[in-house]
């Protein structure tokens, strides 16, 4: 029997196989994506799903960026590096400078 952290990150993972599959997300992206999550502990999974709770889709991704990017540095140089500004803004990360995430 699986846990509800295990669930959850199956679940991710699946959806970032189907973006892949659909087009929508690029597979090295989805590979840092999917390192990101499993590199998380299961109290940070559970911090992460009280701080998404209720939330909008744009609010509770903006939100997961962030809280990955502070806990993975991969993650964190791929959004730094490799998205575009106009990226950032909607996601209301352009406000972070990199030297203030840890």
């Amino acid at each position: 029997m699986n846990s509800i952290y295990a669930d959850a990150r199956e679940t991710i993972e699946l959806r970032l196989t189907l973006n892949v599959i659909l087009g929508e997300l690029d597979e090295s992206m989805a590979h840092l994506w999917r390192d990101a999550f499993r590199s998380l502990l299961d109290d940070d999974i559970a911090m992460l799903m009280l701080l998404t709770r209720g939330l909008d889709d744009h609010q509770a991704s903006s939100i997961t960026m962030r809280f990955l990017m502070d806990r993975c540095f991969p993650f964190r140089e791929m959004v730094l590096y490799q998205t575009d500004d106009a990226f950032k803004r909607r996601m209301g990360l352009d406000e972070r400078d990199s030297r203030n995430i840890h």
